[in-house]
């Protein structure tokens, strides 16, 4: 049976929104769509791991103990969020096991949050005990990151073996110009300044340490960056950037437009034409229709969705990680 899903929910009350990039990730807040029936319950096993002097806290979930399946690392976004526990269930029943950490500052874990930096070491230390302990598949292992995650995601993908695909959801790759977008929170910008070490201004080497785009260039495993035409949070241009490191180091970028819902959508809000070439960077196929998803990256950029999750992105995610890990259920 196909599943259901419920309709798109905004989070509540318009102060929030000034709190979105720096309290904790949009996507995560609103509910994954579940299936319409019963599905079977999954192995979770809540954990502590020691990385270098800390200890950090994390999740696994699998469908069962059988030896080789899939591993898929799952990145939270934002700064003071918990395990997406529902997430971790969900990609458990479709074959994976999930290592998902809460990384260091977050979910009881140790230290403090150090925005796409020391969490790389969180994350790849968790996918490594994964592999030791539940013997998951490591030829096939898969990242998806959401918002600040996927820059984490990115990171410790491009530096672990066995990747077979990897997955960003609205994720960010230049932090100073998210400080700029933040600047009505002067209190947002404070805390994040005090854990980048100052401003950009006062400490670029800081914000440039953390952008992924060198990750992007290393990656040989094919990406998934899914976007928005309008987000008041992640610019498109920083996903288009993105597509041009891509392109850049060697790997072809379709780039696909969707609705919200996940019909056709239109040109008008797709990455600027290639510098030099004269010719817009959209891929061959049709707008609205995604190619074949395995060993090709996509950039796939819906219209407005205010930094929020959507059936079609989850389903779009699903599949692509499918095609490049083939999960057995």
């Amino acid at each position: 049976m196909a599943p259901s899903f419920s309709r798109f929910r905004k989070l509540g009350g318009p102060l929030l929104l000034g709190f979105l990039l720096a309290l904790g990730p949009v996507l995560a807040a609103r509910p994954l769509p579940t299936l319409a029936i019963s599905t079977p319950a999954v192995l979770v096993e809540r954990l502590s791991y020691q990385v270098n002097t800390l200890k950090i806290n994390g999740v696994v979930c699998r469908p069962d103990a059988r030896p080789g399946r899939p591993l898929l690392n799952l990145v939270h976004g934002g700064l003071d969020s918990p395990v997406d526990e529902a997430a971790c269930r969900r990609f458990a029943r479709l074959g994976y096991v999930v290592a998902a950490s809460a990384l260091r500052g977050q979910g009881g874990s140790q230290g403090r949050p150090e925005i796409c930096g020391g969490e790389v070491s969180d994350v790849r230390a968790l996918s490594s005990l994964a592999q030791q302990r539940f013997r998951a598949d490591p030829r096939r292992v898969g990242y998806l990151g959401i918002s600040l995650g996927g820059c984490i995601a990115l990171k410790a993908a491009a530096s672990s073996s066995g990747v077979r695909a990897a997955v960003t959801l609205l994720s960010p790759t230049n932090f100073a110009e998210q400080l700029r977008l933040l600047t009505h929170r002067p209190d947002a910008v404070a805390r994040w300044e005090a854990l980048l070490g100052g401003s950009a201004a006062q400490v670029p080497a800081a914000y440039a340490a953390r952008r992924p785009l060198a990750a992007l260039a290393r990656l040989k495993a094919p990406l998934l960056t899914v976007a928005a035409g309008r987000d008041q949070l992640i610019p498109l241009r920083q996903s288009c950037e993105a597509g041009a490191v891509r392109r850049a180091a060697g790997h072809p970028v379709t780039e696909v437009h969707l609705t919200r819902d996940g019909a056709p959508g239109k040109l008008n809000q797709g990455c600027p034409e290639r510098a030099g070439e004269g010719q817009p960077s959209v891929g061959q196929l049709p707008v609205g229709r995604l190619p074949k998803l395995k060993d090709q990256d996509v950039l796939l950029i819906y219209e407005n969705l205010d930094h929020l999750s959507t059936p079609s992105m989850w389903l779009v995610a699903e599949a692509y990680l499918a095609a490049n890990l083939t999960p057995e259920r």
